[in-house]
C-alpha cells in the first residue's frame, strides 16, 4: 500500500527534525523484522536519513519491570523533581 500519512501537528517545537514510527506489523512479517519495530527518520543534509529501531528483548524487558518494581519510589521521586 503507498499512501500519505498525516502526522499530527503538536505544540511543541522538537529540537531535532526526527520522527519514529512504528512499522506496520504486515511489512514486519514481509520483511524479516521483529514485530514491534519502529524507523527512525530524520531531516539532514538535504534528505531523510533512516535507522530501524528492534524492539527489547523479552528478557530485556522483563529485568526492567523487576527493576522498575524493585526502585518504584525511587522513579517516582525522579518523575516530580524532573529528572
Amino acid at each position: 500500500m503507498t499512501g500519505v500519512i498525516e502526522l499530527e501537528t503538536v505544540n511543541e517545537t522538537p529540537e531535532t527534525d526526527t520522527w519514529i514510527m512504528r512499522v506496520p506489523d504486515h511489512v514486519c512479517d514481509r520483511e524479516g523484522f521483529v514485530r514491534g519495530t519502529l524507523v527512525s527518520m530524520t531531516i539532514k543534509d538535504g534528505g531523510i536519513q533512516s535507522r530501524f529501531i528492534k524492539p527489547p528483548s523479552e528478557k530485556f524487558q522483563e529485568t526492567s519491570k523487576i527493576l522498575f518494581e524493585k526502585n518504584r519510589k525511587l522513579y517516582e521521586r525522579l518523575k516530580q523533581i524532573g529528572d
